[in-house]
């Protein structure tokens, strides 16, 4: 008698990279993010090891009168963390976790589309927010939570797609090489 097993396949992974055109030789560490970052996630430089930048996918969008926003799974939302659109941040002051997202409350005062990616602002501001840490590489590969720092594919020039893609327009300018196609 055979005793086989049958294991449904995995959801297929999105396709988030469209090319790439340069990368650091041999890639770098990543420090502990301590939630599941996939691939395209932006890190900036901490000592001679990189640090994950945060970015938060909306799944639903956003109107000024909102208090609450939608964000994806996974995205490593935490309460005190500031939210940041555009030049406008403003600090979450609840995380509620779901089983299809989570919903953070925060007031961003302005109107944003489904899928648009906000970033992990510095500070607090009304009028001039910029993102938490300078970015200088994203990773071509996804980091686990709870693995410790990883070695990571490091990327510097390439086309990303920007439906799937872990990373906020804001924090792709400060990428020269970087594109969202």
């Amino acid at each position: 008698m055979i005793r086989t097993t049958y294991n449904e396949a995995g959801a297929n992974e999105p396709v988030r990279i469209e090319q790439v055109f340069a990368e650091k030789p041999a890639g770098g560490i990543v420090k502990e993010p301590g939630f599941d970052a996939p691939a395209t996630t932006a890190v900036s430089a901490d000592g001679d090891k990189f640090k994950v930048m945060k970015a938060y996918r909306l799944v639903a969008p956003v109107v000024a009168a909102d208090t609450a926003i939608k964000i994806a799974k996974g995205s490593g939302v935490a309460v005190g963390d500031v939210i940041g659109h555009g030049k406008k941040s403003v600090a979450c002051t609840a995380v509620a976790e779901g089983v299809e997202y989570d919903t953070v409350t925060v007031t961003l005062g302005v109107d944003i589309a489904k899928g648009t990616v906000l970033y992990e602002a510095a500070s607090a501001s009304a009028s001039s927010a910029t993102p938490k840490g300078t970015a200088v590489y994203v990773t071509g590969n996804a980091l686990k939570a709870g693995h410790g720092d990883q070695p990571v594919r490091l990327i510097n020039g390439a086309n990303l797609r920007k439906e799937t893609a872990n990373i906020a327009p804001e924090v792709v300018a400060q990428l020269k090489n970087i594109n969202l196609v």
